[in-house]
């Protein structure tokens, strides 16, 4: 799936969707479930807090910056093996199918999501609709590593 993009987590929840009944394999480094377990783990952290942030400094300038560039061109490009900062690394263990699950349940869990939205770890306050976004296009980076059947 290269050149992939998301506008947002429900153009992500209509992907994973067509992918539950395919076969999915990683064409890269990371095992299938391990990326979306990653993917899924990204999300979490906005709701419960990173475990790990830049200092505000960084954030407040650089970070901004970037997520401002991103938001813009509505595609990102980031190191598809660097964990979340802090973070235990996710299970290698799990199916495709396991790992679209836990992808698709925490996806809904922050689009049900009430209370207030914890800081990115790099850029800062986002608001949930720049986080559905800036979520829809980390999945779809590393959504273009995975290859599947049509």
């Amino acid at each position: 799936m290269s050149n992939v993009t998301f506008a947002s987590l429900d153009e992500v929840k209509k992907e994973l969707s067509k992918m539950s009944g395919q076969e999915v394999v990683p064409m890269k480094e990371w095992p299938v479930y391990e990326i979306l377990a990653h993917c899924a783990q990204t999300i979490e952290y906005s709701m419960t807090g990173y475990p790990q942030m830049k200092p505000k400094a960084i954030r407040n300038t650089i970070g901004r910056v970037a997520i401002r560039k991103f938001l813009k061109q509505g595609y990102m490009k980031h190191s598809l093996t660097a964990h979340v900062p802090g973070a235990p690394k996710p299970e290698l263990q799990g199916t495709a199918r396991e790992g679209m699950d836990l992808l698709l349940r925490t996806i809904e869990a922050f689009q049900a999501f009430q209370g207030p939205l914890q800081p990115h770890l790099l850029f800062g306050e986002l608001s949930k609709a720049q986080y559905d976004q800036y979520f829809a296009m980390h999945i779809a980076d590393h959504f273009s590593e995975l290859q599947h059947t049509d």
